[in-house]
């Protein structure tokens, strides 16, 4: 578990929320409201879902094709456009509520079963309603991965 969790405001632009991903190189955030309340959760699919619905703007698939399809395929100003909407809409309107959560006692079982089950990637950690610390799909991967290679 990360004690130290990056959160946004329902309030906040999706572009802010888009920001703290990109500088804290996380892939989505909890949703807190002024007393650090679990609210929702916002993630990088989410707001990729309101750029596609907004913009018909679509990831590429991998730097090849972006590199590939860059001018021929992209309307002109899809990226001014996309940065409007991120800039207008605020979290709330694109986060998923309510978070899916676990207790700081929760079992790994526990944790991964709420992973599989809600087909998402991370769980905010809550206690009394209040955000402790965040566990990640990477954070149970890395934890289950032996730290020295395992001889056959």
């Amino acid at each position: 578990m990360t004690r130290k969790v990056v959160a946004v405001a329902p309030d906040a632009s999706l572009a802010t929320a888009a920001g703290l991903m990109s500088r804290y190189r996380v892939s989505g955030l909890p949703v807190v409201g002024p007393s650090r309340r679990v609210l929702g959760v916002i993630s990088q699919k989410d707001i990729i879902r309101v750029l596609h619905d907004g913009t018909g703007l679509r990831l590429p698939g991998s730097v090849f094709d972006l590199i590939l399809s860059s001018g021929r395929d992209a309307p002109a100003g899809i990226a001014g456009e996309g940065r409007r909407l991120l800039e207008r809409l605020r979290v709330r309107s694109a986060m998923r509520r309510p978070a899916i959560t676990v207790s700081p006692d929760a079992s790994l079982d526990e944790a991964v079963r709420a992973l599989i089950a809600g087909r998402i990637n991370r769980l905010p950690v809550v206690e009394g309603g209040y955000v402790v610390g965040i566990v990640t799909r990477h954070d149970l991967l890395t934890g289950l991965t032996p730290e020295e290679p395992v001889d056959t």
